[in-house]
């Protein structure tokens, strides 16, 4: 097809993912880039998979890297937290760009409204209580909130019918998106995740919203959030630390391919695979979190 008669704006994402590159390559040296990737070669085998799950679902990157990094890779939950915000800042926006400017359906009032909830939301949990709640709590709120995504996905399933457009011209619903965004985004602030499981799981029950589009809203929606909860986590709290630098320069060439390609595959995969990705997923991190809480009775 002609360049002319395409629009510019279907070439952002890869716009995006080349100066991405570019720029992870300038601020490290390729001999630096590279040594750094294969020392933290477990951070970036993690986020093949994370950030796919970022990309395609409404359980954002945390939902992968948490886990893995807490139970498997024996890092402290805070710096798990951390990371995957940061990592997602990349991923999430590579995806987002994606389904904003390849024509994938969105709601795009909700995510708008949604915002209005999610960032004070995340500000509120990142500078007031983060650090109140102990290691072992933390991860199972994480598994907890799963569970309630999961819960969310089999009733939506086994009510059928979903609709592509809902109605926002009632105040009441309006406020509610806000304030389950802000429920949302106080979660986000604990585990890295949250503001997108809390919109998915509010469109599917309350509006009855078709699953992909609910899925790319709860992704734009993660991904701003991420953005603005890592700038404070960089610029004020001081949290991004030396090691959690290295693991997100050896992920950030992994996820800002991998989540445009989960994007994408949502978009064109049947409802009822990723509905079995999304609950295996979960079944997973859970049995792992119960594995967890029964050692330490």
């Amino acid at each position: 097809m002609n360049f002319k008669n395409r629009s510019y704006r279907q070439y952002i994402p890869l716009l995006f993912l080349a100066s991405t590159y570019i720029c992870w390559l300038f601020m490290q040296g390729i001999n630096s880039a590279l040594a750094n990737f294969m020392s933290q070669i477990s951070i970036a085998i993690t986020m093949v998979f994370g950030s796919f799950v970022a990309g395609g679902t409404a359980l954002g990157g945390g939902a992968v890297a948490f886990p893995v990094m807490t139970k498997v890779l024996a890092i402290e939950p805070a710096t798990a937290k951390v990371f995957s915000l940061a990592i997602q800042s990349f991923g999430m926006t590579a995806a987002s760009l994606t389904i904003i400017f390849s024509g994938i359906k969105y709601y795009r009032s909700v995510v708008l409204l949604a915002l209005f909830g999610a960032l004070p939301g995340v500000a509120i949990s990142l500078l007031f209580i983060a650090d109140l709640l102990p290691r072992l709590i933390t991860k199972s709120l994480f598994s907890v909130f799963l569970l309630v995504f999961a819960v969310t996905l089999l009733r939506a399933h086994w009510k059928g019918k979903q609709q592509l457009d809902i109605d926002l011209s009632c105040k009441k619903n309006n406020a509610l998106v806000v304030f389950v965004a802000l429920l949302g985004g106080i979660v986000s602030g604990l585990i890295g995740s949250g503001a997108d499981i809390a919109i998915f799981a509010l469109l599917m029950l309350h509006f009855k919203a078709d699953l992909k589009v609910a899925t790319a809203t709860s992704v734009i929606v993660m991904a701003v959030t991420s953005v603005f909860a890592s700038g404070i986590n960089l610029l004020y709290l001081n949290a991004i630390t030396a090691p959690i630098s290295q693991y997100v320069l050896a992920a950030i060439p992994v996820v800002v391919i991998g989540a445009p390609l989960g994007a994408y595959c949502c978009a064109k995969v049947p409802k009822s695979v990723l509905l079995s990705f999304l609950l295996m997923l979960i079944g997973l991190e859970v049995a792992f979190t119960l594995y967890e809480i029964i050692g330490n009775l």
